[in-house]
């Protein structure tokens, strides 16, 4: 570690800087720390607000990744968004519910609602790492994405109206099919048989998904946000994807626009080209409301210098710093420079490293060849963190000097402004509302003396009423008076469902010397955002509506009865001028109405006595039947009983989800008819659907056999403990241009199985003459022939051969890794074998001796009842050392991933243990 002033020399300035690279243009923004209303922004001020939210991570599986994305740099941005989000959730206070879902023809859920924290982290991470292998599909479906989202976003939705939701979607290529027999339900009666049907396909899904009402609307209206991130790769052009910025922003894209509703912001959109990209565009929104400081810079040609640094200055009151950098040259060397001029080299390491400046700890890891990402957490009573702080990138050879780099500097004091005493306050339209307490609180939600900054603070307010109409209510209150109270003028907001913004814009305190001279000012952090969801009350001597009319699921076509419920004292009538507005609704459904019973005048209006209630009653029209969300308005008026003269309108909300039903006809004809021709045919035709799929996919495939030796401390090779060559496992298997019933992998053969159960999976035998074997599948080895088996995806698992005649430490291990397997898949299946290799031996010796006592055969001769017992006539897949989503975890220690996640974790329950398997290996 050097030890250098950050005014230290420079080397001499050599050729000039050439333009940034066109990817940071487009993920990242001139460096600025003003407000930005953007949807991350609105995002984090409901976070900020309810402290809890749900996000919906979605990933592209289309067949095209393996071409644009093959070293998977799509999971491992997702999965540091997901430790971003863990360390935010937990810094905040903000508890996030995540579920993982994969879409191409189909949407599906992997891993289902949980809540992430530091239990539950590496469990959705290896859900994100097997999208590695999900590259097989068919289609770029967006429509059926975004339907699936919307459905599960709305499942789960735990605070109503106001739950915080949004969608973190990503996709590497434009809406596209296969062409293939088949129809999509947004384009009833149309093949997807030719290229031209494909087109027409595609078409009929914009035009669901971007008319007005669409399904872009119906995320907008339901208050989820969707964040989208485009992998321009591979053939992908940057044109391929203003569908998707238009779903995401509401912004028109090659001059057409998506979806009607556009304010708020809907969403935000990132392109990226590179692993780089994706990275900074997944941290973009990582903390949301804490928007990163982005900065872009130089880099040093030697040694450190003045003008590559990306500065920021720390004071007490901020609590942790997050950094993510990136230069576009190989070979530079971070350097973290401390306010006293310490310098911290950050060199390339492919594993985490904990080193520090004095009393600050820095973990750092490298996140590709050229970014890294790196935390500082304030230490206690410690003289070494308050001050200016720069990351350099160093070109120590300089050989890049017209190299570029840019961060993201996420800067978290969780300093949140606050309504204090908001639930004794009632707000009411037409009034200036005096004493209203403002204040500052921290994560725990404690309130702070704003005096205790050592730095400036402002708090502004703003308001956005029923009507969409936004008001400014206070700006700039100065730390120095956000203490006092204050008036908010309401006379010209309307009544009903609003949200009061709370800004809060902080400055650390300036970098100082030791005389107390300016070093540098101080970081304007990015403003922290609370959005809090109020009602308005209408002036005194009006009658009350409610915020929102909920009509509940409609299920099917026909008019269904509701009501609105008023509070005296008042009159109130039906707007004749406007009186329903539809902001969403499935596709074929067609013009839906919503009508009142009677009061559609002044002179007829419903008049409610002071103190008592009365309903005003609602039927909706829905001619055809739809799956979907209905979502609106209704305009109504309200005047105080006998004036109607001051009558004012107001918008109320209403929602209602809408059901297809089930086609009774065709149901009772199936059944009948299954009935009637009984159970024979049906279990025919399971066991031909079974032995037609029970083949091996036709996906490339590597095999290599290896002779090994079993010790206690692993495998060995040639005396040495097991390790791959470069000239290892480059034999490609061949018949797999197609789904294969047999193969022959380097001395063995391979034989698919339909299994004697017309139901569950069909499997694969790995035979070897004179040997016996056992895999990492469960079973590991099929009772009667004693020969391994194996799930029919074969690729990325291993299989050990063993002469049971032959020494006990010696054994043959057979490699079966798919084309697209990196080092780390390949390393992590080794060492999965070297654990359990011992246990699968002894097993397999055992098996033998029984069979010469007569008790088991390797050939299929009865087994005793306890093996009989093991065998699983369903085929169940495989199962895995790691935590399962939808099984109870090891030991009982953590609710069960799949469950709902737990909102009380007081009242969790211990879950049951998992049944014994005599090959997995101790501790997992």
């Amino acid at each position: 570690m050097a030890d250098r002033g950050m005014g230290g020399p420079t080397v001499k300035k050599l050729a000039t800087l050439v333009a940034v690279l066109l990817g940071c243009l487009l993920l990242t923004p001139a460096a600025s720390a003003q407000p930005r209303e953007t949807a991350i922004a609105d995002f984090g001020g409901c976070l900020a607000s309810q402290r809890e939210g749900d996000l919906l991570l979605m990933i592209d599986e289309s067949g095209s990744l393996q071409q644009s994305d093959p070293d998977a740099a799509r999971v491992s941005a997702a999965n540091y968004l997901l430790e971003q989000l863990q360390s935010f959730g937990d810094s905040a206070g903000v508890a996030l519910d995540v579920a993982v879902a994969g879409f191409s023809a189909d949407f599906t859920v992997h891993a289902p609602w949980t809540r992430l924290d530091g239990t539950t982290l590496s469990a959705l991470q290896s859900e994100v790492g097997e999208f590695r292998s999900r590259t097989a599909g068919l289609d770029t479906d967006y429509w059926t994405a975004l339907d699936g989202a919307r459905s599960t976003l709305s499942e789960h939705a735990s605070g109503g109206p106001a739950s915080c939701q949004a969608i973190a979607w990503f996709s590497d290529g434009k809406l596209d099919f296969t062409a293939r027999d088949g129809e999509k339900p947004y384009a009833p009666g149309v093949s997807l048989s030719t290229d031209e049907s494909v087109q027409q396909v595609v078409a009929a899904a914009r035009e669901s998904i971007c008319r007005p009402a669409g399904v872009a609307d119906q995320l907008r209206s339901s208050g989820i946000a969707t964040f989208a991130v485009g992998l321009a790769s591979g053939t992908a052009e940057a044109a391929d994807f203003d569908l998707m910025r238009s779903i995401a922003t509401g912004e028109p894209a090659a001059g057409q626009a998506c979806g009607a509703r556009t304010v708020p912001t809907p969403g935000d959109f990132y392109l990226a080209q590179n692993i780089d990209d994706l990275l900074f565009a997944f941290d973009a929104f990582s903390s949301p409301g804490q928007a990163p400081l982005e900065t872009e810079a130089g880099v040093c040609a030697l040694e450190v210098c003045e003008a590559g640094q990306h500065r920021f200055v720390l004071d007490d009151s901020i609590g942790a710093v997050t950094v993510l950098g990136f230069a576009d040259a190989d070979g530079l060397v971070p350097t973290l420079v401390s306010p006293s001029g310490t310098e911290l080299p950050m060199p390339f390491t492919t594993t985490a490293v904990t080193s520090g400046i004095g009393d600050v700890s820095v973990d750092h890891r490298w996140l590709s060849d050229r970014s890294v990402s790196f935390t500082m957490n304030k230490p206690d009573d410690s003289d070494d963190w308050q001050g200016m702080w720069a990351l350099v990138f160093v070109d120590e050879d300089g050989s890049d000097p017209a190299a570029r780099s840019k961060s993201n500097i996420h800067i978290s004091g969780n300093l949140f402004p606050a309504w204090l005493g908001q639930d004794v306050t009632a707000i009411h339209s037409g009034e200036v509302t005096s004493a209203v307490q403002l204040g500052i609180v921290d994560s725990d939600r404690v309130e702070i003396d704003p005096s205790d900054l050592l730095g400036s603070a402002y708090l502004s307010v703003s308001l956005t009423d029923s009507a969409q109409v936004d008001h400014q209510l206070a700006s700039g209150i100065p730390k120095s008076a956000i203490a006092a109270p204050v008036e908010l003028d309401f006379t010209t907001v309307a009544p009903g469902e609003a949200t009061l913004r709370l800004v809060l814009e902080v400055t650390t305190a300036d970098a100082t010397n030791s005389w107390g001279g300016t070093i540098a000012p101080g970081t304007d952090l990015a403003p922290q955002y609370v959005d809090v969801p109020i009602t308005v009350a209408p002036p005194i001597g009006y009658p009350t509506l409610p915020n929102r009319i909920d009509l509940g699921t409609i299920e099917g076509a026909g008019t269904f009865p509701g009501e609105i419920s008023i509070g005296g004292p008042g009159c109130v009538w039906v707007d004749p001028a406007g009186s329903v507005r539809i902001d969403a609704a499935p596709d074929g459904v067609g013009d839906i109405a919503l009508t009142t019973g009677g009061a559609g005048t002044a002179d007829s209006c419903l008049t409610v006595d002071e103190g008592a209630s009365a309903a005003l009653p609602l039927e909706l029209t829905v001619p055809e039947a739809g799956n979907g969300a209905l979502n609106g308005s209704v305009r109504l008026m309200m005047s105080p009983a006998g004036e109607p003269d001051r009558a004012m309108p107001v918008d109320v909300p209403f929602t209602a989800e809408l059901l297809k039903p089930l086609d009774s006809g065709r149901f009772w004809s199936v059944f009948l008819l299954v009935f009637l021709l009984g159970v024979a045919l049906p279990c025919a035709l399971l066991y031909l659907r079974k032995w037609q799929t029970a083949r091996i996919p036709a996906e490339m495939l590597r095999a290599q056999r290896f002779a090994v030796t079993v010790s206690g401390h692993g495998l060995l090779r040639d005396g040495r403990p097991f390790v791959l060559h470069d000239n290892d496992l480059t034999e490609i298997v061949r018949g797999l241009d197609k789904p294969a019933r047999r193969l022959s992998v380097d001395g063995a053969e391979l034989e698919a199985r339909t299994g004697g159960f017309p139901v569950g999976s069909g499997y694969v035998l790995v035979r070897a003459p004179g040997l016996l074997g056992a895999s990492d599948a469960t079973p590991a080895t099929d009772r009667r022939s004693g020969d391994a088996r194996l799930p029919l995806a074969v690729h990325n698992h291993w299989v050990l051969l063993h002469d049971p005649e032959g020494p006990a430490d010696q054994a043959q291990l057979l490699l079966l890794v798919g084309g697209g397997a990196s080092q780390e898949r390949i390393k992590r299946l080794v060492d999965d074998a070297g654990r359990r290799a011992a246990g699968a031996i002894a097993e397999l010796r055992r098996r033998s001796d029984n069979s010469d006592n007569g008790t088991s055969s390797p050939s299929g001769t009865p087994v005793p009842a306890q093996q009989a017992a093991a065998f699983d006539p369903f085929g169940m897949p495989n199962s895995s050392a790691e935590p399962t989503f939808g099984a109870p975890p090891p030991f009982g220690g953590n609710t069960a991933f799949g469950d709902a996640p737990d909102r009380n974790p007081g009242s969790a329950a211990p879950a049951p243990g998992q049944p014994f398997d005599p090959f997995r290996p101790p501790g997992s």
